[in-house]
């Protein structure tokens, strides 16, 4: 697998997998900025409200863009995800950086399209 290809994985997982891929997945400084109410959120915050949030059934990234930087990756893209009759679309970007546990989510941002 690419690193690239591990990033739109891991990407695709935040948005349908429960609270221990985020345990093992996002920094320990890692920050969230997402739309109200939730809004500027640390990874205490992130993991508390996870616990309780339903999940996504599936997600589709369209117009992806991804960049390496150094030991940075950066994905954007306009996420479609669907819950029952629900569907769901905002324009996002993630950060990951490599650190000796691996590539992990630092910074991530959700822009509801409407």
């Amino acid at each position: 697998m690419t690193v690239e290809r591990d990033r739109w994985q891991d990407e695709e997982r935040f948005w349908l997998d429960g609270p221990a891929f985020y345990r093992d997945t996002m920094a320990d400084d890692a920050v969230m900025v997402l739309p109200k109410p939730a809004g500027i959120l640390n990874r205490p915050d992130i993991l508390e409200i996870i616990q309780n949030a339903p999940r996504w059934d599936s997600v589709s990234f369209e117009d992806e863009i991804a960049m390496k930087h150094g030991s940075a990756f950066v994905l954007a893209y306009e996420a479609v995800a669907q819950r029952g009759d629900d569907t769901y679309r905002a324009l996002c970007s993630s950060t990951y950086c490599e650190a000796d546990a691996g590539w992990q989510l630092i910074a991530h941002n959700q822009v509801p399209v409407y």
